[in-house]
């Protein structure tokens, strides 16, 4: 458990540390997962013989929780406050989110989370364990996807290699045009961002989630990254067959962290 963290969230974290031994030059990474009660043990679980035959390097698991979760039942009010970078409330009862308040009720705190990531987190961990602090993930699924794809906009350096699996792109603006859509307007202003080293960005999405149009949204701002020629920023794209949006962390997060490592950026499938 951290102390108050600077945005008033009583914050918890989850650390499996590595499975083998570094090799000889080879730091252990660190693997940071939103999340963590949904997606930190099944994550580190799955990848076992990954990191055991060195498909991945020894890794530090690192899962993003929360005090108020000690129950082991996840508030959609964390996600919300943490994880969505604008501020929203529907306008009238017609909207698809005003049935829920905890789905938008106050939203907004992407970048104060994002700083306390940076500044409390990453140097908590670092302070305690033998992590490589050139190398860091960053894994988020459906409204933690949305965070991941933010801070590798808006934060470059904080992470160098990200798994971003059916982020809600969508989340607050979805009667809007793809081109004012919150994520979108952020890409084209951070189009002529400098990345300090090579980022690897590996975007997944089932076919069947283009119920939300969120296959052709993410066609849309991959191939927006792309455009702004930027050589160290490496995206790729998946679109798995017959995955729907409730079961897309295993086999994303699976497939992810193999194109995040292999010796070559994948290319789109």
């Amino acid at each position: 458990d951290l102390p108050t963290s600077t945005n008033g969230v009583n914050y918890r974290l989850f650390v499996r540390a590595p499975l083998r031994e570094p090799a000889d030059g080879e730091s252990a990474t660190s693997i940071y997962l939103l999340d963590a009660i949904a997606n930190f043990a099944p994550a580190a679980s799955m990848s076992f013989n990954y990191e055991h035959f060195n498909y991945m390097p020894a890794s530090y698991f690192i899962g993003i929780g929360y005090q108020n979760e000690a129950n082991g039942h996840a508030l959609e009010e964390n996600r919300t406050r943490d994880y969505t970078p604008s501020r929203f409330e529907p306008a009238d009862g017609s909207h698809f989110l005003s049935g829920n308040p905890a789905s938008y009720k106050g939203s907004g705190g992407a970048e104060v989370f994002l700083d306390v990531v940076e500044k409390q987190i990453i140097p908590f961990i670092q302070s305690r364990f033998a992590v490589d602090k050139t190398d860091r993930v960053l894994v988020g699924s459906s409204i933690g996807g949305l965070l991941a794809t933010h801070a590798l906009l808006k934060r470059p350096g904080l992470f160098n290699r990200y798994v971003i699996i059916s982020p809600s792109i969508w989340w607050d603006d979805w009667y809007k045009p793809r081109s004012e859509r919150n994520i979108m307007l952020t890409a084209a202003e951070t189009a002529k961002t400098v990345y300090p080293q090579e980022t690897r960005a590996y975007f997944v999405v089932g076919d069947s989630e283009e119920r939300f149009g969120l296959v052709t949204d993410l066609y849309v701002l991959v191939n927006t990254l792309r455009k702004s020629q930027n050589e160290q920023l490496k995206v790729h794209l998946d679109v798995l067959p017959n995955e729907l949006h409730e079961g897309m962390f295993p086999t994303g997060f699976m497939r992810g962290i193999l194109a995040i490592y292999a010796q070559e950026p994948a290319r789109d499938r």
